[in-house]
């Protein structure tokens, strides 16, 4: 083995992670368990964050003024998510209101 041959653990995780196009689910998964610290306190009590589908964010709100509220803000939050990703992962969001999962 020469030793231009020997690359970084960092530089082959993430060469395996594309190659295996895991990296995506997985910024999908960080937005998902980081969605407070994301998207503020306010909105993380009124909203949380269900799946990431086909760069859709499934967004369950506790109501329908929260998801009128966040759908007038819907380009603030996917501007926001994507800087974060490094990357466009996510183009809408779609929202649900389920009361009995919020507080």
């Amino acid at each position: 083995m020469k030793k231009k041959d020997i690359v970084s653990f960092k530089t082959a995780l993430e060469s395996f992670l594309k190659e295996k196009k895991w990296s995506k689910k997985i910024k999908g998964y960080q937005i998902i368990s980081n969605w407070e610290s994301l998207a503020g306190k306010e909105i993380a009590r009124a909203s949380q964050p269900i799946k990431i589908q086909d760069k859709c964010l499934f967004l369950a709100v506790k109501s329908n003024v929260w998801a009128n509220e966040l759908n007038l803000r819907k380009g603030e939050l996917i501007e926001k998510i994507n800087r974060e990703a490094g990357e466009k992962i996510i183009s809408n969001v779609l929202f649900k209101i389920r009361r009995p999962q919020f507080s």
